[in-house]
C-alpha cells in the first residue's frame, strides 16, 4: 500500500468517525494550532545492528480539528535518531564498507528526520485526557556518518518508512500539554541488498503550547 493509500484511509475513517459518533457536534469544531518538543527514545533493531534505545530532541508544530470528544491532528516533527552498528555487521555488510574503515568495530550513524504524524483523538476523561491512535510518515533529511564508516550511506538506509502510534495526551492549564507516545515501524530500514529486516521503535514524550484551543 502506497503512502498515498494509507493517509487516504486514514482520512476517511476519521471523518466516518466524526460523523457516526456525534453528527450534531460537527459544527460545534475549533480549531488548534501549536508548537511542542521533548523527547524520543529510538530503537532500529536488526541481525547486524546494536539495536539499543538512544535519547535525541524532537519538536515541531502541530494543528487539527477538535469536536467535543474527537479530534484530528497533524504534525510536522523535525527529530534525531542515532544507529549503531553491531558485531557482525563487518561481515555482512563488507561490500558497503570503506577499505579505510574495515579496522572500525563499529560505526555510528546520526540522522535527521522529518516525521508527519495524523492522528484521531478521542477523549476519554472530561476537559484533560486524549487518547491518540494514527500514522506517521518519517523522512531522511540527512545522514551523518560519524566514522566515514560506509562508502555510501544512501545505499543502506531507505529515505522514508512508514510508522503506527499510540498515545495519550493531556490538556492542562494556561493552553499547556503533555503527553506520551509509543511508535512502532511497519517498513524495512534496510535498503542494501543484505538480507536483513531492520525495524524501529520509538518512545516520544512531550511538553505542547497551543496558540489556539
Amino acid at each position: 500500500m502506497s503512502i498515498k493509500h494509507i493517509f487516504f484511509a486514514t482520512g476517511l475513517f476519521t471523518a466516518s468517525a466524526v460523523f457516526l459518533a456525534h453528527p450534531a457536534s460537527v459544527q460545534a469544531q475549533s480549531l488548534e494550532l501549536g508548537i511542542k518538543a521533548g523527547a524520543g527514545f529510538n530503537q532500529t533493531s536488526g541481525p547486524s545492528l546494536e539495536g539499543d534505545f538512544k535519547g535525541n530532541f524532537l519538536g515541531g508544530v502541530y494543528g487539527g480539528v477538535r469536536l467535543a470528544k474527537l479530534k484530528v491532528q497533524v504534525e510536522a516533527l523535525f527529530s534525531q535518531t542515532t544507529m549503531v552498528t553491531g558485531s557482525s555487521f563487518n561481515s555482512a555488510f563488507h561490500q558497503y564498507i570503506n577499505e579505510s574503515a574495515q579496522g572500525v568495530k563499529e560505526g555510528t550513524f546520526k540522522l535527521n528526520e522529518l516525521s508527519i504524524p495524523l492522528t484521531v483523538g478521542i477523549r476519554v476523561a472530561p476537559k484533560v485526557l486524549w487518547a491518540e491512535l494514527g500514522v506517521q510518515y518519517t523522512g531522511v533529511v540527512s545522514v551523518k556518518d560519524v566514522n566515514s564508516f560506509l562508502k555510501a550511506s544512501e545505499d543502506v538506509f531507505k529515505n522514508g518508512y512508514m510508522s503506527a502510534l499510540v498515545g495519550v495526551r493531556a490538556d492542562l492549564p494556561f493552553k499547556l500539554n503533555v503527553g506520551a507516545r509509543y511508535v512502532y515501524g511497519l517498513s524495512n530500514r534496510n535498503k542494501s541488498q543484505v538480507d536483513e529486516k531492520w525495524g524501529t521503535s520509538q518512545i516520544q514524550i512531550h511538553v505542547g503550547y497551543s496558540f489556539l484551543r
